[in-house]
């Protein structure tokens, strides 16, 4: 059960990410609960709208997410906390920027679905 739970969280990690390479805001909106806290490297908080408006509408173009590490933990049968690193690449004013991350995701069972709660991540200096 554990096994199945680590693998199906990975995948949503997966989709998330994937959606955010897409410009996808209706499945951004599915994966995302109402309430989640999402953190950037920078320290901007940002609601579940914001975060969504502004990939849709293209003011933040994700190119690339490369997920190198992840750990998931199961925390009871309702929550997971997936800790890992990702190398980010993004469009900017001046052409690409890329940054390896280090975050911190918190996924939680709403209603039958499972739906990223909180996220934090901060950027790491390139190994």
């Amino acid at each position: 059960m554990a096994a199945k739970l680590i693998e199906a969280i990975r995948e949503l990690e997966r989709d998330r990410f994937r959606a955010m390479v897409d410009g996808d805001g209706p499945l951004l909106d599915e994966l995302l609960s109402e309430n989640v806290s999402y953190i950037h490297t920078n320290g901007k908080r940002e609601t579940k709208q914001q975060f969504i408006n502004a990939i849709a509408a293209g003011r933040r173009r994700y190119r690339q997410i490369e997920i190198q590490s992840q750990e998931v933990m199961p925390v009871g049968a309702e929550t997971c906390v997936v800790t890992g690193r990702a190398l980010i690449e993004m469009e900017a004013n001046n052409g690409a920027l890329l940054f390896p991350i280090a975050y911190t995701a918190i996924q939680a069972q709403e209603g039958g679905q499972w739906r990223l709660v909180a996220w934090q991540a901060t950027r790491c200096a390139l190994e």
